[in-house]
């Protein structure tokens, strides 16, 4: 039978508030696994873009949040400007995440209607240029500043960020902070007579597994030698942290029957 992974209304508020605590645990220790960019190329594309450049292009890669480079767009006659950062694996099954902004302008879908994104295999494109619509965007805690995110569909270990016009060519220009890859986790527990079996997209050999109780007691800790392991607990809800080999950690509640 498959887990339960909701937490039923019968349970005391001393419950809710260790819910609560892993749930922000385990957000963290996801945070934690971003995959920043660490390297870039920019430059001016087409037949003529005067005037086009990109400065500070090296703040874009990284983990730094707060600065960035900007892209400059000159009279743009039949060309744009653009700036690929790299990242340092081929990966597949990510959201892909792009921090960017502008100086004083509020950003919009009209705004960035000259802004567009493609993903990059080994330096060639996927094909899958898209501009920035509402799906998109996401408004940050500023008027000016906001995240591009989405999940590719083919494996990927770039993102090239083209300008070509649109209102930015009025003045000011646009700000790419970072990008990074954050690899979509999937984890499934399934229950039978106290024994678990786990099915995930992490590696799970050799992984440590916890289960913490609602009063917040430890109860269970071991190695995985495989899917499944014996409990050894009764039936009710838990909190499961899995911890990978190469260090990393990962929290779930489960129902186990």
């Amino acid at each position: 039978m498959k887990i339960n992974l909701l937490l039923g209304s019968r349970f005391s508020l001393k419950a809710s508030l260790m819910a609560l605590f892993l749930f922000s645990a385990g957000t963290i220790s996801f945070a934690q696994n971003r995959i920043y960019a660490h390297a870039q190329s920019s430059g001016v594309f087409g037949v003529a873009c005067l005037g086009c450049r990109v400065e500070n292009p090296q703040n874009a890669i990284g983990n730094n949040q707060d600065d960035y480079s900007t892209m400059i767009l000159g009279t743009a006659l039949l060309g744009g400007i653009q700036q690929t950062l790299t990242f340092p694996d081929l990966r597949a099954n990510t959201r892909l995440v792009v921090g960017i902004g502008t100086d004083n302008i509020p950003l919009s879908v009209q705004l960035l209607s000259g802004v567009t994104l493609e993903t990059m295999n080994g330096g060639t494109s996927n094909e899958d240029r898209r501009t920035i619509d509402v799906s998109l965007l996401k408004l940050g805690a500023t008027p000016n500043r906001g995240t591009v995110e989405f999940k590719p569909e083919k494996p990927y270990d770039g993102i090239r960020i083209g300008l070509t016009g649109g209102v930015l060519s009025l003045g000011g220009g646009f700000r790419i902070y970072y990008a990074y890859q954050d690899p979509l986790i999937n984890i499934t527990a399934y229950s039978q007579g106290g024994q678990v079996t786990l099915d995930a997209n992490i590696p799970l050999e050799g992984a440590e597994i916890a289960l913490t109780n609602t009063s917040g007691k430890e109860v269970f800790r071991s190695t995985l030698r495989s899917k499944t392991f014996e409990s050894n607990q009764t039936e009710g809800v838990y909190f499961m942290t899995v911890q990978t080999k190469d260090g990393k950690t990962y929290s779930k509640k489960i129902i186990i029957k």
